[in-house]
């Protein structure tokens, strides 16, 4: 076949349906092992056949025996032939002693070298008598008084070749009606399971953004199909909950946003209808705020889908102390509170050095933020793993709240976090970027106040 026509061939294989596919393949199979079974029953009940005819010829010949050796052989054998049989007895010269009333007046029919006591049974072909079809044959030398003798016996084969024949020929027949009986019966199993799938399908096809609360109907039976269905329900259970925190997203991004875009052209609008009034260096210092609270709100939004779109991390060496006493200079510099950094050692990770950079960040900012005087920051380093906590003496966070702390745009005190510029997004980055590095986030229960724990492993 050439390549083209192969190609070709492949291509509409390809593009058959699955319960074509099924049917076609199930056949193949059955054929296969028809063909071979078959065959092997052809052939088996022929070397049955032939062996019933070599132990009668044997019987013949023991029979014949005791009779040749005593020297008194008559002219026609007593014993019972027929057309598909003969019998007889020759001399070492070849002439006939004896022969069956079968083959009565007939020349010798075939000459018989013996080897040992008995020889090995031959099929020959050909001969005088009969059709001309296959003769089984076996020859015994015997020594009598007279000399040596050879007993030789043959059958025709015609019964043997008739009955394999009828054999194969019913095996030929009833072979393609099985397959084409078992073709229909496998077309209508598969049609009847697939239905239930193609019904699946239809479902789920009819199922929109708009409509994502539906859900397929689970088929009483559990079988694949029904834990398909199962599986179909708990994928759209995932795709509705996205879809529901992605909405949600957007609408508080939108929010976030909306409120400094607002006061910043309020700002504008009254300067512009009062320009001579105007302290415009104060109006720019407080539009300026509005931009900068924006652009937060845009970095930590651009933070959060780049963790979400699963970028690898760019893992390198990073001294975490290095980055906490950074951060805790900057703050010293910008905030009334006291920042004990006296527990920080030595711990270093494997990591990107910015967004860790982010994580100390954002919880000293909220540390800060919520403390009322002191803000303590400790760093402890094992074989394993580095734990770094940051504990204000604030109000505290309750057990209840303290996983919602770590949800996007979560505030536990609205008009606090308002006014100090918070936008609900610090400490779901620290989760994300935390969880991304292998490491953990968590609340401790060792009040008063709120203390933050970030465990990750340490570097090798």
């Amino acid at each position: 076949m050439a390549p083209n026509s192969a190609v070709t061939g492949f291509a509409l294989v390809r593009r058959w349906t699955v319960r074509a596919k099924t049917v076609v393949s199930a056949v193949a199979v059955v054929a296969v092992v028809l063909v071979a079974l078959s065959i092997g029953l052809v052939v088996t009940v022929g070397r049955f056949q032939i062996s019933a005819v070599d132990h009668s010829l044997d019987l013949t010949v023991a029979a014949l025996a005791p009779l040749v050796r005593s020297g008194h052989v008559p002219p026609t054998l007593p014993i019972a032939s027929n057309d598909a049989s003969f019998t007889q007895v020759l001399s070492a010269s070849g002439r006939v002693v004896a022969s069956s009333a079968s083959i009565t007046g007939e020349g010798p029919l075939l000459g018989v070298e013996t080897v040992g006591p008995l020889s090995t049974h031959r099929t020959v072909t050909n001969l005088p008598i009969g059709n001309g079809g296959a003769f089984r044959v076996i020859a015994e030398t015997v020594s009598t008084p007279r000399g040596r003798l050879t007993i030789v016996a043959g059958a025709s084969l015609d019964a043997v070749n008739r009955s394999t024949t009828a054999l194969a020929w019913g095996l030929g027949i009833v072979g393609p009606l099985v397959l084409v009986a078992l073709g229909a019966v496998v077309w209508w199993l598969v049609g009847r399971a697939l239905a239930t799938v193609e019904g699946l399908r239809e479902e789920v096809a009819t199922i929109t953004a708009e409509s994502l609360h539906r859900r397929v109907v689970v088929p009483p039976v559990a079988d694949e199909v029904g834990r398909l269905a199962v599986t179909m329900n708990a994928m759209l259970e995932r795709i509705e909950r996205n879809d529901r925190v992605q909405r949600t997203f957007a609408a508080n991004a939108s929010h976030e946003l909306k409120s400094p875009l607002a006061a910043t052209q309020t700002e504008l609008e009254v300067g512009l209808a009062h320009v001579e009034s105007v302290d415009w260096p104060d109006a720019a210092r407080a539009v300026l705020q509005d931009v900068e609270r924006m652009r937060r709100i845009v970095d930590d939004l651009l933070t959060l889908a780049r963790v979400d779109e699963g970028a690898p991390v760019i893992r390198q060496p990073v001294d975490v102390d290095e980055l906490i006493l950074d951060e805790v200079t900057r703050l010293r510099r910008t905030s009334p509170v006291v920042i004990d950094s006296t527990g920080v050692s030595a711990g270093r990770v494997d990591g990107d050095v910015e967004q860790l950079r982010r994580v100390v960040r954002n919880l000293l900012d909220n540390a800060v933020a919520h403390a009322e005087h002191v803000v303590t920051v400790t760093l402890d380093a094992t074989e394993l793993a580095i734990a770094f906590r940051v504990h204000d003496d604030g109000s505290g966070i309750a057990a209840d709240d303290r996983a919602k702390v770590f949800e996007r745009f979560a505030r536990l005190d609205e008009d606090r976090s308002r006014t100090r510029g918070g936008s609900g997004l610090g400490l779901a980055i620290v989760d994300d970027v935390v969880r991304a590095h292998g490491g953990t986030v968590t609340i401790a229960d060792d009040g008063p106040g709120a203390t933050f724990v970030v465990q990750l492993l340490r570097s090798p």
